[in-house]
């Protein structure tokens, strides 16, 4: 039980480096009253209409997609893209 102690060093007598007693900074700005503010400076812009656009047709990149395979190369992170008739010589 410890009767006496310091906040400033550690039980085993080193000194503790904490800014846990400095005074708080106070904030640089003042708070507004609601007199001071207008209902003209703050502006909000009215919502404009959206218009459809239809999804474009990405099918082509599917089929296009399906004549290549992505593997890793030998011994290394990076992935390649590799036609499908060399797909047997993947990692050599």
């Amino acid at each position: 039980m410890i009767i006496q102690g310091s906040l400033r060093h550690s039980p085993s007598g080193r000194k503790r480096n904490t800014n846990a007693w400095k005074k708080a900074k106070k904030p640089d700005f003042e708070a507004q009253s609601r007199k001071t503010m207008s209902s003209k400076s703050i502006k909000t812009p009215s919502c404009k209409p959206m218009e459809y656009s239809p999804v474009p047709d990405n099918s082509w990149k599917v089929e296009e997609s399906k004549k290549f395979t992505v593997a890793p190369a030998y011994n290394k992170g990076a992935y390649q893209v590799i036609p499908q008739g060399d797909v047997k010589w993947i990692g050599k």
